[in-house]
């Protein structure tokens, strides 16, 4: 008798009666993992890397996104305003675009194109990788809602405001404010972006432009890469009441892995390096602008310059998450690592897309449960994904 009352409690109770490798063996067989900003296009569009090869280098490709159980990414579309001009930037964008596009054609086998939440769940449910688009900066849409549109037809379902540099309608974080916050202009992009299903994006966004956003879209926002300036103090962060805002809204923040935005000691010491470390970069690609090994010395430079930074590990990715859960709720929290996008500047024990199952294990550690496992991993990404689907679907309904 004794014997049957212990087997219906483990059945009942299955995570009491598991060793925690099993445990994380079980989840990682049916665990939906969504990454909101990965930036690898850039790559194939400058160096020809492919997303099937297996590399030693940068943080993204399939072989490792295979081994990290990931099951769907937005790949980040950047023309980095600091680094183009206005007439550059469609190009530049465009691109990226194909990039993404061609790699998801040339991998049939383990790539697919999702538009939707369910495109989501069905490709992760075959054994592939779901592959989205986010623009990384409202520039890039040159000051005109039918841009916005073809960037919609083309797969993005996310748009970031701003980047680095106010546009003409928003300003950014890392600008000097000039609009105070969204334009006339900018909350009807705001609007159209909602009645596409397009997610609005504001990370990166001054803190005015933040809360004109919220207060204009009528569908969930998110951050899609951004991390807590109560641990880092930087205006790239956001402040705990932001954190609140985004979840008020229904949102979600996404935290970033940049080792520079999740650990104050690494952002001290990154403060005084970086304009020499971009200046240098800059020179040599100018001097090399022929030589086919100059993305090699490219990395090189940053490699130099990383090791002259404290070292941080995941536990500072762990405490972000966290806090960002105490703060807003287990529903409006999940990863925007910004791989591929921050020169290399990740912590220890997420060097690369490979391990995400070490923050599956780190959050087991902290006593999540399986099922706040599963939210933060992937399943806020894709609800807030059909959320901005659903209000689309009513906006159009009241239109006809």
């Amino acid at each position: 008798m004794k014997l049957r009352y212990l087997l219906v409690f483990c059945l009942a109770f299955p995570t009491l009666a598991e060793m925690p490798d099993e445990r994380l063996s079980r989840l990682l067989k049916t665990l939906l993992i969504v990454d909101t900003h990965i930036d690898t296009p850039g790559y194939v569009v400058d160096e020809g890397y492919r997303f099937a090869e297996r590399h030693a280098y940068y943080e993204a490709d399939i072989p490792r996104l295979k081994e990290g159980h990931v099951g769907g990414v937005f790949f980040g579309i950047a023309a980095e305003d600091r680094l183009y001009n206005s007439g550059q930037w469609l190009q530049r964008a465009f691109e990226w675009i194909d990039a993404l596009h061609e790699e998801v054609r040339r991998n049939p086998e383990s790539m697919a194109f999702a538009s939707t939440a369910d495109d989501v769940e069905r490709i992760h449910r075959s054994g592939k990788i779901a592959a989205m688009l986010g623009l990384e900066g409202g520039h890039m849409i040159n000051d005109s809602l039918a841009l916005l549109r073809d960037y919609y037809r083309l797969g993005v379902r996310y748009m970031t405001l701003t980047h680095f540099k106010n546009n003409r309608w928003a300003d950014s974080s890392t600008d000097s404010e000039v609009h105070h916050g969204l334009t006339d202009f900018g909350r009807d992009v705001v609007r159209e972006m909602n009645r596409l299903g397009m997610i609005v994006d504001i990370s990166h966004v001054s803190d005015k432009t933040f809360y004109d956003a919220l207060a204009v879209t009528r569908a969930p926002a998110i951050c899609s890469h951004s991390d807590l300036r109560s641990i880092v103090d930087i205006p790239r962060n956001i402040s705990d009441d932001m954190v609140r805002a985004i979840a008020k809204n229904g949102g979600v923040v996404f935290i970033n892995f940049n080792a520079a935005y999740i650990d104050p000691r690494v952002a001290e010491s990154f403060a005084s390096l970086r304009g020499p470390r971009d200046a240098e970069i800059q020179k040599m690609l100018a001097a090399h602008a022929d030589d086919e090994s100059r993305w090699e010395m490219k990395r090189a430079i940053q490699k130099r310059y990383l090791a002259k930074l404290p070292p941080t590990d995941i536990g500072q990715v762990l405490k972000n998450i966290d806090r960002a859960v105490k703060l807003a709720g287990v529903d409006h929290v999940g990863l925007g690592s910004d791989f591929d996008g921050v020169s290399g500047m990740v912590p220890r024990g997420l060097e690369d897309v490979s391990r995400f199952p070490n923050i599956v294990r780190g959050l087991m550690d902290l006593g999540y449960s399986d099922a706040d496992i599963r939210k933060i991993m992937g399943e806020n990404a894709v609800r807030v994904l059909r959320a901005n689907e659903a209000v689309a679907r009513e906006m159009t309904v009241r239109t006809h």
